[in-house]
């Protein structure tokens, strides 16, 4: 019984072994460009994931300082249409203080919208940069770096893709990002599945601080410039009797039919907030002379009354 259990466990063991493939790379060029390397969809055929490991466990690996990587790849391409295709990702780049690269990966994508390769893109650091993998499937890791294979590399019925130089925004921190719709830079949907934006949320959200980059509206200190035109207040009452809101303020149908943005409506509220305070100061000083007119009455009606006496 002992040996047949034995028996067993080594055929099992066997099985899992075999499952495993692993394999190492070396991806050439100029250390400071990001040259495409295809992977494999080894698991479609099977129905099941395919799940990459990129690894350099070793900071001085190819030359001293040159810097570390872990990163895990789970994909299913799209092969002309399958819909359940996708690639999460998880990035584990090296420390800034040890390693003179601390990113090996630029970007990645599906590569078989329009074919049957079954293969994903992964644009990966040269410089003879050594990567080892360790896959579910077999992966057959192809690189283009214009030494192992010419540069582009041309997708079948799709595009040709080169090296990239700079490192695409969701690729450069640490972190698990899941790319749909075969790239990542798709649009993103929590709570949906139907993001109508880079990022689409359905329902609320709970965060400390919120930071918005002024690409957008100007922020309106200009109103406080010598030559800014500033409605008059019977100005101001008249439109709002005609429109029942603000000038340069949206409606209620307006938001309602067209949601609110945030830095807009913002930066608008801001240009109201400025103007009011413009409001105030004249009025401030319209006040200022209304009361010396009315002391200046007071000391004349005064100096006519010492006089009746």
């Amino acid at each position: 019984m002992k040996k047949l259990y034995f028996l067993f466990s080594l055929i099992f063991i066997s099985t899992i072994n075999h499952a495993q493939v692993t394999s190492s790379f070396s991806v050439g060029g100029d250390i400071n460009k990001f040259y495409p390397v295809t992977f494999y969809d080894g698991g479609w055929a099977y129905n099941v994931p395919t799940n990459l490991i990129l690894g350099r466990s070793y900071v001085h690996t190819d030359s001293s300082w040159r810097g570390s990587l872990m990163a895990t790849f789970e994909y299913h391409v799209t092969e002309w249409g399958n819909n359940s295709e996708f690639i999460t990702a998880k990035i584990t780049p090296s420390n800034s203080v040890y390693g003179s690269h601390t990113n090996f990966i630029a970007a990645w994508k599906d590569a078989s919208i329009s074919n049957s390769e079954r293969r994903i893109i992964i644009w990966l650091r040269g410089g003879s940069t050594t990567y080892y993998c360790q896959s579910n499937y077999a992966v057959n890791p192809v690189v283009y770096d214009g030494i192992q294979n010419a540069l582009p590399y041309n997708e079948v019925n799709g595009p040709a893709h080169n090296y990239k130089t700079t490192i695409d925004e969701y690729a450069t921190t640490t972190g698990t990002y899941q790319g749909r719709n075969a790239y990542f830079a798709s649009n993103v949907g929590i709570g949906t599945l139907s993001p109508d934006e880079k990022l689409t949320v359905k329902g609320k959200i709970h965060t400390q601080e919120v930071r918005v980059d002024m690409a957008g509206p100007l922020v309106p200190d200009y109103v406080f410039e010598n030559d800014y035109k500033l409605k008059t207040l019977p100005e101001v009452e008249s439109y709002i009797k005609e429109n029942k809101h603000l000038p340069e303020i949206p409606s209620a149908k307006e938001i309602e039919k067209n949601g609110l943005m945030l830095a807009e409506m913002n930066m608008a509220l801001l240009k109201k907030m400025e103007e009011m305070t413009l409001y105030m100061i004249e009025q401030n000083k319209e006040l200022k002379t209304l009361k010396e007119q009315i002391k200046n009455q007071d000391n004349e009606i005064q100096l006519l009354k010492n006089q009746s006496k």
